[in-house]
C-alpha cells in the first residue's frame, strides 16, 4: 500500500516533496497511523520508483544543510496511480461483499 500512497501524496504537488516530507505526509494517513512504514524501506522505494519512472527527482539546494532530493510524479506515475485506484476500488468492493456475507453467516449462526 506504500506505492499508491506515495503516488497519491505526490499527485497534487507539482513542486514535489523531499523524502522527509513524504514521510511526514504518510504519517497523516489513517492506514499508516498505527503502524508507520519502515523509513529506510521508504527511501529505498522512492529510489526504485524513480528508476522505474513513476517518479522523477532533482536535488534542491538547501542553505540550511545538505542538498535534498525532491520527488515529483511523472506522467507515467499518474497513469500508475490511476491503475492503482481502479484495482483498489475493485478490491474494496470484493472486501465489502465478503464482509457482508460473513456478517450474514455470523448472524444466522447466532440466531440458530
Amino acid at each position: 500500500m506504500l506505492r499508491p500512497a506515495i503516488l497519491a501524496i505526490l499527485c497534487d504537488r507539482a513542486e514535489g516533496l523531499h523524502g522527509y516530507a513524504v514521510e511526514q505526509k504518510l504519517q497523516t494517513l489513517k492506514f499508516f497511523r498505527d503502524q508507520p512504514p519502515d523509513y529506510t524501506g521508504l527511501y529505498r522505494l522512492l529510489k526504485r520508483m524513480e528508476s522505474e519512472e513513476p517518479l522523477s527527482s532533482t536535488k534542491s539546494d538547501s542553505h540550511a544543510g545538505p542538498c535534498k532530493r525532491v520527488y515529483r510524479l511523472t506522467d507515467r506515475g499518474r497513469r500508475c496511480l490511476s491503475r492503482w485506484l481502479d484495482s483498489l476500488t475493485k478490491y474494496q468492493k470484493m472486501l465489502e461483499d465478503l464482509l457482508a456475507r460473513a456478517k450474514e453467516t455470523v448472524e444466522i449462526s447466532e440466531t440458530s
